[in-house]
């Protein structure tokens, strides 16, 4: 409902406006929380029905621009979203209003959009999950099925506090891979750049001068100056087949069998793949554990939770633990079985299911594994920068070499 109100600021300047809130006390409380008393409330119904037919309008044109759509809206902004929303819900402010403080505070106007469509949603009576579904650009099935069971259980602001907590742990984590890989990538580039003008700029004036002089070349040196030459002389045919070779490659990735084939051999990749097997089992078991504590059916929970997962192995290992407990058997059974559910892990989860407390001990295994997975990213961090710099120092020191070795002959000839 649409309240018009007249009221007095701190200054005693006297203001009127709308306000959209439930009810007439809600409205004071928001009148409060801003700093004005109330001199005059009373309810708008035209108006209502007016602005709202009006606000409907205005979005769904906004929703057809191109310049600015919800379904534009980046996942960036979810766990600050997420977060100011359990916050004002945690203060007893309603849904509708939390949304319309939401949608003042967000700069994004893609996201101003797409908050004003939820509000709208519920102002006109729809439950906040349904609004959510709305757009399954932004929220998944994990994140509107907790919502709904929060609305169901009437602890939205719980669940909303614990869908935060799992987007800042994910931030956490994929920041510190970024970070972790970007002193690696830099030195990669930082060395490709130095070959790249060694190759195209300085190899070829060195040969000019060999070939000049007549010096008899070491046969590192001939290596080095035979493969400028090649890419120099077949330089566009080598851009376009790199280009196709990348092209193929991404095509295939993305096909049934290129997703299977990536997904089992990164997680049997010296080093990085047991660092990979522990991420993944952080989230899924985060997930579970906040989907079951949140009173989401086990088979509902395992079914979200295979949709979410992007790894191919182990969407299909959580679908066939889905059949399992479908057919009145235990996860325990399937995990066992499996090669990337380490045994002793397999054997908390069913020491939970025989105490009914699989969230809690799915919790805490999340909470270990991410633990454990911060420290060997940095550990991880500082054994390859070295590897990276004596790599780097081995190329190019091969290159120098093999350009130094000739001019020893010069000086001796010339002695």
């Amino acid at each position: 409902m649409i309240i018009q109100y007249t009221a007095l600021d701190r200054a005693g300047t006297i203001m009127s406006d709308s306000l959209v809130v439930d009810d007439v006390t809600q409205a004071c409380a928001e009148l409060s929380r801003r700093g004005l008393t109330p001199v005059s409330i009373a309810e708008n119904k035209d108006k209502t029905k007016v602005i709202s037919k009006r606000l409907k309008g205005l979005l769904q044109g906004l929703g057809r621009s191109s310049h600015v759509n919800p379904k534009r809206a980046s996942k960036r902004e979810l766990p600050f979203f997420t977060s100011q929303l359990a916050i004002l819900l945690e203060t007893g402010t309603p849904v509708a209003a939390s949304l319309e403080a939401i949608e003042r505070q967000i700069t994004c106007p893609h996201w101003r959009i797409l908050v004003s469509q939820l509000r709208q949603h519920v102002e006109e009576g729809d439950t906040l999950a349904s609004a959510v579904e709305m757009h399954p650009q932004v929220f998944d099935p994990v994140y509107s099925s907790m919502i709904s069971a929060g609305e169901a259980s009437g602890n939205l602001a719980e669940i909303l506090s614990r869908l935060a907590e799992l987007s800042r742990q994910a931030d956490r984590i994929h920041n510190k891979i970024i970070s972790a890989m970007i002193y690696p990538m830099l030195l990669t580039v930082i060395t490709t750049a130095v070959l790249g003008v060694l190759v195209f700029f300085v190899l070829p004036r060195f040969e000019a001068i060999f070939a000049e002089m007549k010096v008899k070349l070491p046969e590192s040196t001939k290596g080095l100056l035979a493969l400028s030459r090649i890419l120099r002389q077949h330089s566009i045919i080598a851009i376009i087949a790199v280009i196709s070779i990348i092209t193929a490659i991404i095509y295939w990735l993305r096909s049934k069998h290129g997703r299977r084939f990536v997904a089992g051999n990164k997680l049997k990749l010296p080093i990085f793949g047991p660092l990979i097997v522990a991420v993944i089992n952080a989230r899924v078991f985060r997930l579970l554990s906040l989907l079951i504590e949140s009173n989401v059916p086990l088979l509902r929970s395992l079914e979200l939770t295979a949709k979410s997962t992007k790894n191919y192995l182990y969407a299909e290992l959580l679908n066939r633990i889905h059949e399992n407990v479908l057919n009145g058997r235990s996860m325990n059974e399937v995990m066992l079985q499996s090669k990337i559910i380490p045994a002793s892990i397999a054997q908390m989860i069913h020491t939970g299911e025989e105490n009914g407390q699989v969230g809690k001990i799915m919790t805490m295994l999340a909470d270990y594994l991410d633990d454990q997975n911060e420290t060997k990213i940095s550990t991880l961090t500082s054994i390859m920068e070295p590897l990276i710099l004596i790599f780097m120092g081995i190329v190019i020191g091969t290159t120098a070499i093999s350009l130094v070795l000739p001019m020893f002959d010069l000086s001796r000839i010339s002695g």
